[in-house]
């Protein structure tokens, strides 16, 4: 039993990391209504840039944040103006192939760059926090800790602020967004940016608990789409509730089959709710075209 218990605690502390990666790609398909598939390589630059302050500066990567998001949200404002503010009058098949021709540039620039060699840091805090028969591990808790606080800062900045409403307004129709006075390109530069330095949040938490390469967003990015879809395309809590699903699913298919089952298992997790439930689980109908929950 407190094997079961382990595995499902552990299961939830890395779903809730595996959410904080997939916030900003919810948010971007939800208001922007396009799917970013440079998204796993937007990890990696910003993994590779917490590494960099770690063994240059000595810092951790969690004080490397201060840097990284902020940088990660100049660079997803760059990377919108240069690539993607251009194709969103286009059909929709240019923006899915300028994000994937950006990915393979990103990756390969990264592998001339930095090699192949895995890229780590040393481990932050010794010890783990015992809690009867279960252990858990204090990078897990704080990264779990950190999901919960930007899922509710994000959903506190959407329902009430003026930026916030601006967002809902665009979603729900930007031409009469715009007639109201509402910067609509600017709002769709702000969320793909803030998207990006989501993303960079992330960077930072991951890098104590996983290693970098240059295609390290491969292994990382089919689960974001996994926990997008599953928790309900635009939907964020949702993004919370399909990653902590991911993570505990993977957990025990991985103990109690096989490891390298383990993504098998939460794609067909996946597979069933589409069939049983398509609009994900905490989705609404037409999210797909309706954008961001409300």
């Amino acid at each position: 039993m407190s094997t079961l218990g382990q595995l499902v605690i552990s299961g939830i502390l890395i779903g809730g990391i595996y959410a904080l990666m997939s916030i900003g790609l919810t948010l971007i398909f939800g208001v922007l209504r396009i799917v970013n598939f440079a998204h796993g390589e937007f990890l990696m630059v910003a993994m590779y840039g917490a590494w960099a302050i770690t063994r240059l500066l000595g810092l951790n990567p969690y004080v490397a944040a201060v840097a990284i998001v902020p940088a990660m949200f100049l660079f997803g404002a760059i990377v919108y103006r240069m690539i993607i503010n251009p194709a969103l009058d286009k059909p929709h098949l240019v923006v899915v192939f300028a994000t994937m021709a950006l990915s393979i540039f990103m990756q390969n620039v990264a592998l001339m760059m930095m090699t192949a060699d895995l890229m780590d840091v040393p481990p932050i805090f010794g010890r783990s926090i015992t809690i009867g028969p279960i252990y858990i591990k204090v990078e897990l808790l704080l990264g779990f800790i950190i999901t919960i606080l930007c899922t509710v800062a994000l959903q506190w900045m959407i329902k009430t602020t003026y930026l916030g409403k601006a967002i809902r307004a665009t979603v729900q129709d930007g031409e009469a967004a715009m007639l109201m006075g509402i910067p609509v390109p600017r709002i769709f530069l702000i969320t793909f940016a803030g998207g990006s330095a989501l993303v960079g949040l992330a960077a930072c938490v991951m890098m104590p608990l996983f290693s970098v390469f240059p295609t390290v967003g491969l292994n990382f990015v089919l689960i974001a789409f996994v926990i997008v879809v599953l928790g309900g395309m635009g939907s964020i809590e949702g993004a919370l509730l399909g990653g902590i699903c991911v993570g505990v699913v993977q957990s025990l298919s991985s103990y109690y089959v096989a490891p390298a089952f383990g993504q098998m298992f939460f794609f067909v997790l996946f597979l069933f709710v589409m069939i049983f439930r398509p609009n994900g689980l905490l989705g609404q109908k037409g999210a797909a075209t309706i954008g961001m929950n409300e």
